[in-house]
């Protein structure tokens, strides 16, 4: 595998110093360090017809705990993917793996000073009916150093609490909105996608509704502040659908959220 850097895009963090007022520690202030993105990394893998690529903004690159749960990750998971490619064109009888393809992107967004929203699509195709694509998408906080769940953010995270209730609600009829616009004549009581039984993707668990997610700060762009969601395909539609982001806006989600996290969206 090769690994290269590429230009900083621009939309990358600026050097700047963070100080954060911690409700736990009553008045004490913590300075995070500056930030100074380095440059993305690039790495490919391309034999025997097969294509590899990860790329990792310059910003998860300058946290070094952060980018450990993604490279190594990814690396392992581009290998995979060729072994499976080559595997896939022998058993066809080709000699080589053409058209079969690992693709990983991984960028980050600011979330107020304390978190970052991390957000990475992983596409390949190693033989079969058509390619597939995944999102994993989640929010990290500089402060502790570690990739956070929803149920992190939640004022109450319990399953089944009055604020998980709401917020798994908001956003099925979030994602019923976006698909109305996307297709026309949809009807969701014939959607058998988005049931929100206790087994359905929006059950009013934490973990289930909301395993992939970022918060979305005003103006950030120009869509109003929120808690943003997404699915992969077959999450919540069929494969033709593909993937769908919805936001639940700020005045519903944030009431809901601890109170570092709400500040994020106001």
């Amino acid at each position: 595998m090769k690994k290269s850097g590429m230009p900083v895009p621009g939309a990358a963090w600026c050097a700047f110093a963070v100080c954060l007022s911690l409700a736990a520690c009553n008045d004490a202030r913590v300075d995070l360090p500056a930030t100074v993105p380095p440059e993305p990394v690039r790495v490919t893998a391309n034999a025997d017809g097969f294509e590899g690529e990860i790329t990792i903004d310059g910003t998860i690159v300058s946290l070094p705990r952060l980018h450990e749960t993604i490279e190594p990750r990814m690396r392992g998971a581009l290998a995979e993917a060729q072994v499976r490619a080559l595997a896939d064109a022998r058993a066809r009888g080709a000699a080589t793996a053409a058209g079969l393809f690992f693709k990983a992107t991984w960028t980050s967004t600011r979330a107020g000073d304390r978190y970052l929203d991390v957000h990475g699509v992983v596409s390949e195709y190693t033989g079969g009916a058509h390619p597939m694509t995944s999102v994993d998408a989640f929010v990290w906080d500089r402060l502790a150093q570690r990739r956070l769940a929803l149920a992190d953010l939640l004022a109450d995270p319990q399953p089944g609490s009055p604020g998980v209730v709401a917020l798994a609600q908001a956003a099925r009829d979030a994602l019923i909105a976006v698909k109305r616009a996307r297709v026309p004549g949809y009807d969701p009581a014939g959607d058998g996608f988005i049931g929100n039984g206790p087994d359905g993707p929006f059950a009013p668990d934490p973990g289930k509704f909301g395993r992939n997610f970022a918060l979305v700060p005003p103006a950030a762009d120009g869509l109003g502040a929120g808690m943003e969601l997404y699915y992969s395909p077959y999450d919540v539609g069929p494969y033709v659908e593909g993937m769908y982001a919805v936001r639940v806006p700020a005045a519903v989600a944030a009431p809901l959220l601890k109170a570092d996290a709400a500040r994020v969206l106001q």
